[in-house]
């Protein structure tokens, strides 16, 4: 809802990304790209107060002692538990899709509180990155992620993942599994949602621009995916995954 990003406020101090920390560490160090931004664009100095996280769901409260060419010395001095994590598990299983498009599904998943994203290819998949190409876009994917769990407050970083289809389906057990398909006579979300389930952990899955084939939508089902729409308008991909976990989060998390 409106008001100032928790990076933006000129009162707070500034989220950094730091994965070798720990609660009995004394100090720890910022490096690569967060102590770039740190010295370029955010111009710290040292006895400024910082907030530090490591992705594992806690923050560490410390105060820069120096800055220098390759790493910023951080004292901790104390740490706290993040209580900015959704209790619904939601997985979004998303059809790799063209461009900067998966950044922006990344960036608004990861605000909304998801704890995985994993992209599959698919019959219909535009998109077609070598196995190099693939690495740099998943590195490129969880920098994004990074970044979106320093603005929106976020501790715990969601897992994201390049994969097939078939793969995807059965990364593992949701207790709620759900493929958008814009077929006849499918049910729409609220149907299954509101049939009295109350589930820790929700799959899904939104197809490539194309969509599925109907081929792929029955092997969905035959792994436990139950088939349902977002209405009658189609939705381009990266809208329909921004709509779905909202949907979600507003119905079974909390956001409502």
């Amino acid at each position: 809802m409106g008001g100032v990003a928790p990076e933006e406020g000129l009162n707070m101090a500034r989220r950094f990304f730091v994965e070798d920390i720990g609660p009995d560490r004394p100090y720890a160090e910022i490096r690569g790209e967060e102590l770039r931004h740190l010295k370029g664009a955010l111009r710290l100095s040292a006895g400024r107060n910082v907030v530090l996280f490591d992705g594992s769901g806690l923050e560490f409260e410390g105060t820069i002692e120096s800055i220098g060419r390759d790493a910023a010395r951080v004292r901790i001095n104390g740490s706290r538990q993040c209580r900015s994590e959704s209790r619904l598990g939601i997985t979004l299983l998303q059809g790799l899709i063209k461009g900067d498009r998966p950044e922006l599904v990344v960036q608004k998943a990861t605000e909304l509180g998801v704890s995985g994203i994993v992209f599959f290819t698919a019959s219909r998949t535009v998109p077609r990155p070598d196995a190099q190409g693939l690495l740099r876009k998943l590195q490129r994917l969880k920098r994004v992620a990074v970044e979106a769990a320093k603005q929106s407050g976020r501790c715990v970083l969601p897992r994201i993942d390049l994969t097939g289809f078939t793969e995807a389906l059965r990364l593992r057990d949701w207790e709620l599994k759900v493929v958008f398909y814009e077929g006849e006579g499918v049910a729409g979300l609220m149907g299954v949602l509101g049939q009295g389930q109350r589930p820790r952990s929700v799959a899904a899955l939104v197809g490539p621009e194309g969509g599925f084939t109907e081929a792929e939508v029955e092997e969905a089902q035959g792994e436990g995916f139950r088939p349902v729409g977002l209405g009658p308008r189609i939705l381009r991909a990266e809208t329909a995954a921004i709509s779905v976990v909202s949907i979600l989060q507003y119905e079974l998390g909390d956001m409502g």
